[in-house]
């Protein structure tokens, strides 16, 4: 990790990280986790609304049934595909939607920390029928590490950084794009190993 993250860790939390579910199914969980509820045929092209599906780019509606800052997540065809969105929107019904998040937890951080690891624990819980998808009970308990909120937010300072230097180069030569991405995973997955607390038991 970084130099000013390792300090970070040693002064805020030296035992170690807490380790919680999305959704404990107590007043303490992390973030609330609902779907959408409109069908694929609602969008409208030009709409005023950006309206998320399982796609991997948005479409446009002319409703809304959120305004807020939300993580959206596909629940089948590009499933575990992540997007970061504040604002007013709408969402397709195989999409989940996490929302109200807990004051320990950056939305920030957290939507970095499910692009890192969300589609491995995906694969291996997903259910298969006339197409793969995943239920809410398999997001729920998902487990993601909860340093202290200054260690969120280095992260995410860092994590930022990487994603504009990356985006920045993406019309360059091939083999710069790849090394920039190898780089950017390099890091975040060195940013996201966190020593779990002996005592933590959930």
């Amino acid at each position: 990790m970084s130099g000013l993250i390792d300090r970070l860790i040693s002064k805020y939390c030296p035992e170690g990280v807490k380790y919680r579910k999305l959704d404990s199914g107590t007043d303490e969980r992390l973030v609330k986790i609902e779907t959408g509820k409109l069908d694929a045929n609602a969008a409208v092209e030009n709409g005023k609304y950006m309206f998320f599906t399982t796609a991997r780019q948005a479409s446009r509606t002319d409703s809304y049934d959120w305004d807020c800052e939300a993580l959206i997540v596909a629940g089948n065809a590009n499933i575990g595909d992540m997007k970061h969105y504040k604002g007013k929107f709408n969402a397709y019904q195989r999409t989940y939607i996490l929302t109200n998040f807990h004051r320990d937890i950056s939305p920030r951080f957290l939507y970095f920390v499910m692009l890192n690891n969300l589609k491995q624990y995906l694969n291996a819980n997903k259910n298969v029928g006339a197409m793969t998808y995943i239920v809410l009970s398999t997001l729920q308990n998902f487990t993601i590490p909860v340093p202290p909120l200054p260690v969120q937010k280095e992260i995410v300072r860092i994590l930022d950084k990487f994603s504009t230097l990356t985006n920045s180069i993406s019309e360059g030569l091939p083999a710069e794009i790849k090394l920039s991405h190898r780089r950017y995973e390099y890091y975040r997955d060195e940013l996201f190993k966190f020593e779990k607390l002996e005592s933590e038991t959930t």
